[in-house]
């Protein structure tokens, strides 16, 4: 029985490789960073990132989140997340962008490795984004 349950185990595994990149994820980068990706359905994947720098005796502190949808494959993919403040023609950094947008990418050491774009800073203060290196909290060491 076991014979022919292995093939059709590493079947089901290969089948659908975008649901390897389910998971929790924690990391660093201007701050401490954590991302939460869940399959929902094909190669559409909801994200949710979150950011946070502790305060310190004469820095204050910053957090920030953003969650959205994206499209992942085995590499990465980008979230673009509309900036509910968004006002065409605007200089402001915070309300000149229609999109907060994230670069994400898969490595092949097994890092979650997220990139701010554009659009972001409504979501977060200015002393933190979302920029940095993530590791799967279920990954082997």
């Amino acid at each position: 029985m076991l014979r022919f349950a292995l093939p059709l185990l590493a079947v089901a595994i290969f089948a659908n490789p975008a649901c390897a990149q389910e998971g929790n994820y924690t990391g660093s980068g201007e701050g401490e960073l954590s991302a939460k990706i869940k399959h929902i359905d094909n190669d559409v994947f909801a994200i949710s990132l979150d950011t946070i720098v502790p305060m310190e005796s004469d820095m204050p502190g910053c957090a920030g989140s953003v969650e959205g949808e994206a499209i992942l494959d085995e590499t990465g993919g980008n979230l673009f997340v509309e900036n509910e403040d968004y006002e065409p023609g605007s200089d402001s950094p915070m309300l000149g962008e229609q999109y907060c947008e994230v670069k994400l990418s898969f490595d092949e050491d097994g890092f979650l490795n997220i990139e701010e774009q554009t659009g972001c800073l409504t979501y977060h203060g200015a002393a933190c984004g979302f920029t940095g290196q993530l590791l799967n909290e279920n990954a082997v060491n």
